[in-house]
């Protein structure tokens, strides 16, 4: 009978996750529509969808509001460290350009991370402690990115690479520092 139980929090664990990554596709796909970009061929492309690998493994997407500023979302699992299903959004500002390819951001906002309770305790890092058995819990907090952006000369493809660090407030609290890494494609 425990085994049963075990595979039932487990199976509930996994319900709750796909539940969030809907609710969250859906945030993106409203929010993010292609239909919102400026469809013209002479004019610059606000979203771009892609794939991140790190922080999280999974689905990126980016919308420019102007030449400054954009928000970033990502779905997926965390990778490195001690979490699992990870989806976060953030607010980015172009600090500095290097070049019109090239573009120093910084940014903040949301996380949402499912956390080990019981940290990696020596069992290494990666995708092994996405599929333990383990114990997760709900973790909320802020998630400040540093990073590069770099586009191809004619703004059809991104890649970024990023320095973070998140603050969890609920759930598992405490802090992690990670590396991101994405490409995006703009339509």
């Amino acid at each position: 009978m425990p085994f049963l139980l075990g595979s039932f929090s487990t199976l509930h664990s996994y319900t709750m996750m796909m539940r969030y990554s809907i609710f969250f596709c859906v945030v993106l796909f409203i929010f993010f529509s292609p239909l919102n970009a400026e469809s013209s061929s002479g004019s610059a492309k606000k979203f771009g969808l892609g794939l991140s690998l790190f922080g999280p493994t999974g689905v990126s997407g980016k919308y420019h509001f102007d030449q400054k500023s954009s928000v970033e979302a990502s779905i997926g699992f965390g990778t490195i460290g001690n979490g699992r299903t990870h989806l976060h959004a953030v607010y980015l500002y172009n600090a500095m350009e290097f070049s019109p390819a090239l573009k120093l951001y910084v940014g903040g906002g949301g996380v949402f991370q499912e956390r080990s309770s019981e940290g990696n305790s020596g069992k290494g890092r990666g995708f092994g402690n996405v599929f333990r058995d383990r114990s997760y819990e709900s973790s909320f907090g802020l998630r400040a990115p540093i990073g590069l952006s770099f586009f191809t000369d004619d703004k059809r493809f991104e890649l970024s690479g990023e320095v973070y660090m998140q603050l969890f407030l609920t759930g598992k609290n405490g802090a992690d520092v990670g590396l991101a890494l994405a490409g995006r494609y703009y339509f």
